[in-house]
């Protein structure tokens, strides 16, 4: 064999591993265009980081709640919104539902701009009526945020 021919086939071996690695290339490119492409599965175990920090602010809201740092219906309205985010599990269902019912039965009364545009004696009422609800309630929520800031 000649000079001529054998550089003529290193060329060519050369060039057909390059043209092999550049197809594998694209192939790889092409599948994560494609999985990128396509919605991601639901995996049931698996929480998404959105899922994970409202379990955590439902924790944070209940031991404001211990340490009375918030009243029983402002926790109730928090935790009733955040628990939206998520499916609580078997543990946390129940007290969930204390602090849903509470969110419930206080739904009525007026929060922010429609508080202050109030006077003083419907102020007075709807904190009556607020008192009497959460002392319906009190020793379920207690309960529900004792459980709740330890397993949200």
């Amino acid at each position: 064999m000649s000079t001529y021919q054998l550089m003529l086939l290193s060329g060519a071996i050369v060039t057909g591993l390059l043209f092999i690695y550049a197809c594998t290339l694209a192939f790889r490119l092409k599948d994560n265009a494609k999985r990128k492409s396509q919605p991601v599965e639901f995996q049931p175990n698996s929480q998404s980081q959105s899922q994970l920090d409202a379990q955590q602010s439902i924790r944070v809201i209940a031991q404001a709640l211990l340490q009375k740092d918030l009243t029983p219906t402002e926790a109730a309205m928090r935790i009733a919104f955040l628990a939206q985010q998520f499916k609580p599990s078997e543990l946390q269902a129940k007290p969930i539902q204390a602090f849903q019912s509470l969110a419930m039965e206080t739904s009525h009364l007026p929060i922010l701009g429609a508080w202050k545009a109030l006077s003083t004696k419907e102020k007075s009422d709807y904190e009556k009526q607020r008192l009497a609800i959460e002392r319906s309630h009190e020793h379920d929520i207690e309960l529900a945020a004792n459980s709740l800031a330890k397993s949200a």
